[in-house]
């Protein structure tokens, strides 16, 4: 079931980390974020459309979102909020013979600083 909310439910529940949010704050976040003049949903259709897809993506397993600790609250799994890590390794030096071939071998070629 791919909602309309998912995307801002997903992004609510990301900056708040594995501690969750109770269901009607998430609901007021996504109302919020979707209010406008042309909006035609009222607050409570909100809440509710918001409750019952938690609820119902909680019991899956291949969903991103589980139960809080506190009662009425969602948030993400703990593998959901891991991040890449980069890893930055040093340049391998090479050995100082090597430079020295690699010296010779382009001295067949003109450069600009002769």
């Amino acid at each position: 079931m791919k909602s309309p909310f998912y995307n801002d439910i997903y992004e609510i529940l990301r900056t708040k980390g594995k501690e969750g949010l109770p269901v009607g704050l998430i609901a007021k976040l996504v109302y919020n974020r979707r209010a406008s003049f042309f909006n035609s949903e009222s607050f409570d259709w909100t809440y509710q459309y918001v409750r019952f897809f938690l609820w119902a993506q909680s019991q899956k397993n291949t969903s991103p979102f589980t139960k809080g600790n506190k009662w009425g609250s969602y948030a993400l799994k703990a593998d959901e909020l891991k991040q890449l890590e980069l890893q930055f390794k040093e340049k391998e030096e090479l050995p100082s013979e090597k430079t020295e071939e690699l010296k010779e071998d382009l001295s067949d070629y003109p450069t600009l600083f002769d």
